[in-house]
């Protein structure tokens, strides 16, 4: 019979260290480490790819990717070819080469999408890459070559996130209004509809909440959604949510609320090897927090509100390793100091690295 550890034990096994804060000069999406663990890539607000030695402590800078233009928040990493596929704001998708020192495109779609390009993921064969956005279309396209293959209409809302399932066949895609869509690639398809709708409320005047997270559990028993419950207020207010639907069934089997009002969306989330989701929330400026979660647990075993604005977490291939990309404090710019240009200074984003003991898995699962 297999033993759970309580919180306590799971805090003194998984407690996360400061390791250190590695400096920007702009604002970035979210960064993400590669399958190798040898680079850090982020996508920056000023349309480059950020990249960074992460197989040392040092976190070097290496040359950034690409050129300056949209704003580049779709990330998607196939450490097999060393490869990534990132998407603008402009709707422009393009495949690199991460790993040479001096990357060129392998292909290039200016206008893969009609404006922003919200979410790009790649099959875990490394085959076909998915992507969502702004102009309510979803599209499959041969990660090889770039030609588009399928096109999934049906959505009628800015669709923000989108994942394959790993027979690599099954793609699910949630939208502003917490509809969540499975479609089979093969027979390009609509398959069934997954209700996520808490995660909107129609008598908000700004469009507040909709899915902005998902993924599938490690078995892939159950498909993770995330965002917020929204809630009155002058500014963003909500309680950022988690929905675990059983994949086979599609019925909504667990929901946990990460935190209060005003603490807002969930901004990102990952599995742990040691049985724990690693959940970023984050809505108003200066708000932030990390939780380690177990799903079958009410409350996080771990929280910290270190680090303002978290947007995103990734976890070090290893196990033993996370990078917190946030955004600095005082981020809102009302009332801050000018330079001495007679400006604002702009804001950064600064990756928060820590490091936790080596995962005993088989102690730590459930």
């Amino acid at each position: 019979m297999k033993m759970t550890l309580d919180s306590k034990e799971l805090l003194k096994q998984y407690e996360p260290k400061p390791l250190k804060v590695v400096s920007t000069k702009g604002q970035l999406f979210g960064s993400r480490f590669t399958q190798c663990g040898k680079y850090l890539i982020s996508g920056g607000f000023d349309g480059l790819i950020h990249r960074w030695d992460a197989s040392t402590d040092d976190f070097k800078p290496l040359p950034a990717i690409g050129t300056p233009g949209g704003w580049t928040q779709a990330l998607a990493v196939d450490s097999k070819l060393q490869r990534l596929f990132c998407g603008d704001s402009w709707g422009k998708l393009c495949c690199w080469s991460y790993a040479d020192q001096q990357p060129q495109p392998r292909w290039t779609i200016d206008a893969a999408h009609d404006g922003w390009l919200r979410a790009v993921a790649v099959s875990s064969d490394g085959k076909l890459i998915a992507t969502c956005g702004l102009d309510q279309r979803v599209r499959v396209w041969s990660a090889d070559s770039g030609e588009r293959l399928h096109e999934f209409v049906g959505h009628g809302e800015d669709v923000f996130t989108v994942a394959f399932h790993s027979d690599n066949n099954s793609l699910v895609t949630g939208d502003l209004k917490g509809i969540v869509k499975h479609w089979d690639v093969s027979t390009g398809k609509h398959v069934r509809d997954l209700d996520a709708g808490v995660l909107f409320a129609e008598h908000r005047l700004q469009d507040v909440g909709g899915v902005r997270v998902m993924t599938f559990s490690p078995n892939e028993s159950q498909l993770v959604v995330a965002g917020t419950q929204p809630k009155n207020g002058g500014n963003v207010q909500g309680v950022p949510t988690i929905l675990c639907f059983d994949w086979k069934s599609g019925k909504l089997a667990t929901t946990l609320e990460v935190g209060q009002v005003g603490d807002v969306y969930v901004s990102d989330l990952q599995f742990h090897p040691g049985g724990f989701m690693i959940i970023t929330t984050s809505g108003n400026p200066g708000t932030g927090k990390l939780h380690y979660q177990r799903v079958t647990d009410k409350t996080p075993f771990f929280t910290s509100s270190k680090m303002p604005n978290c947007k995103a977490v990734s976890l070090h291939p290893a196990g033993f390793r996370v990078a917190v990309t946030a955004t600095n404090g005082g981020s809102n710019g009302n009332g801050r100091r000018l330079t001495k240009d007679g400006e604002y200074a702009g804001n950064t984003s600064p990756i928060h690295i820590l490091d936790m003991p080596k995962p005993d898995v088989a102690a730590a699962k459930n």
